[in-house]
């Protein structure tokens, strides 16, 4: 006869011992599961870059998107253009001249047409040949040389000599030098650089063949010269 053992009945307190240690356990895992996927999830999402974003980074300089809106270019400043020195009583470098003297209405001649260094000036009719015309050349500090278009020399008084104006080849000498001094609409006085004397029909005569010469300034009339452009 076989024995059996004989069981020992649990008592209540082993039978309904409690499992919460397993279940809190398997709680927190989850939770710790659940927390990390959704941090992996953010740091993801936040990593990525939007397909539209406005600009991407290279050798990291920000650049803008192929196709963005471009700078708008600086205007270029234009340059100013430097006024034209202004020339007293109108005068202009490009044109020929006629001389004519106020007081008797006869014009700067050069005698017998002459070419020479030296040829002298007087007054005479008017007829527009070569040896009556002048061209007004800038030099500088608002004077000119007076150029014969006939012989292409200039007027000068000559320094150490009498007071007659004759012509002589160009050397920049103050002496050939003059300074136009306006005195109405289209009329100068010549006053010479290195003397400060005015040129002008000698002793105030009108006549054909009076000499043209230099004298103090005194605004007279036979040392007004109206300037009538030809052409």
């Amino acid at each position: 006869m076989s024995r059996r053992r004989a069981r020992v009945p649990r008592t209540y307190d082993e039978a309904f011992a409690p499992r919460w240690p397993m279940v809190a356990g398997a709680a927190a895992l989850l939770l710790i599961v659940l927390i990390v996927g959704y941090v992996s999830g953010r740091f993801m999402a936040d990593g990525a870059e939007p397909e539209d974003s406005a600009l991407t980074v290279e050798s990291g300089i920000l650049v803008e998107p192929p196709g963005g809106p471009e700078e708008e270019a600086e205007p270029e400043e234009e340059e100013e253009e430097e006024p034209e020195p202004a020339h007293p009583a109108g005068i202009d470098p490009e044109v020929v001249y006629v001389l004519q003297n106020v007081h008797g209405d006869r014009v700067l001649d050069v005698a017998q047409a002459a070419t020479a260094n030296g040829a002298a000036t007087h007054l005479w009719d008017r007829h527009d040949q070569e040896n009556q015309q002048w061209r007004f050349v800038p030099v500088e500090d608002g004077y000119y040389e007076i150029e014969g278009v006939g012989s292409g020399k200039v007027l000068e008084i000559a320094a150490g000599g009498g007071p007659g104006a004759t012509l002589l080849s160009r050397t920049g000498d103050p002496h050939q030098h003059w300074a136009p001094v306006e005195v109405g609409d289209g009329v100068v006085r010549l006053v010479n650089r290195a003397t400060s004397q005015a040129l002008e029909a000698q002793g105030g005569s009108p006549d054909n063949g009076t000499a043209v010469v230099q004298a103090p300034d005194g605004g007279h009339a036979h040392q007004q010269w109206r300037l009538l452009p030809l052409g």
